[in-house]
């Protein structure tokens, strides 16, 4: 297996994230595995486990138990997790999706590579404030000194981020509470991202469709502003791994 590897569910489809990762490492370094290859090995000879957006419990369904036990194992010896929304959720020690409507998602999480609880969808960036419609906005996040607009897309809020290296924060929240951080695992790390860096604005026009999309306005107009902050927004995604990892 190369040394990226992109987690594959059936479910989700992570196109955008794949090309990304293949311009930034080459496309001989990144392959797609699921949990049958993880449980047969697949971690053996990686670098860096990429866990994709979309909805954590078909991680739970198909990983608990033993895939979790060697993700874990892979990172603790020095390998490199990446979570980026869903992702990020499933690295969390706790996770509270949705509370209070009949969306709600709570528990503890294996990994546990960040010992706090992540909680989202943030109101504040949702349409409307509600569950029930698009999750998807177009938000700013500090980087060092720069700031970039990047797609928010149901993320969550880590809490109790002290135990870890906030690398970004929420430029639009009160408080600025961290969007990006990385946790030290053993001798190996996790980087946790609630935004969908992989997405710049070319790619998430082209992932809007009319069709049966109640929400097409306010994502059009979340299209919009991401063309308008493109001439000043960084490739993120490839800044973030350069900054904490390694090949």
């Amino acid at each position: 297996m190369p040394p990226v590897l992109v987690y594959h569910d059936y479910i989700h489809g992570n196109g955008v994230l794949f090309r990304r990762l293949c311009r930034h490492y080459g496309g001989a370094n990144v392959a797609l595995c699921d949990a049958r290859d993880i449980l047969s090995g697949a971690l053996d000879e990686a670098r860096l486990l990429v866990m994709p957006g979309g909805a954590d419990l078909y991680y739970c369904e198909k990983l608990n138990g033993a895939g979790n036990d060697l993700i874990r194992s892979f990172v603790e010896q020095g390998g490199a997790y990446l979570g980026i929304c869903a992702g990020a959720y499933y690295a969390a020690r706790d996770i509270m999706w949705a509370q209070d409507t009949p969306h709600r998602i709570s528990g503890r999480r294996s990994l546990a590579f960040f010992p706090g609880t992540v909680t989202g969808p943030v109101a504040a960036f949702i349409e409307d404030g509600d569950v029930e419609k698009s999750w998807k906005n177009a938000v700013r996040i500090r980087f060092g000194e720069d700031c970039h607009t990047v797609l928010y897309d149901g993320g969550g809020l880590f809490t109790d981020d002290d135990t870890c290296d906030v690398l970004a924060r929420y430029d639009d929240l009160p408080g600025r509470p961290a969007a990006i951080i990385s946790c030290a695992v053993g001798k190996g790390m996790a980087i946790l991202s609630s935004p969908h860096i992989e997405y710049d604005a070319d790619s998430f026009c082209d992932s809007l469709y009319k069709h049966c999309n109640n929400s097409f306005a306010w994502e059009e107009s979340v299209a919009r502003r991401m063309k308008r902050a493109a001439p000043q927004t960084q490739d993120l995604l490839a800044l973030v791994l350069d900054r904490s990892y390694k090949q």
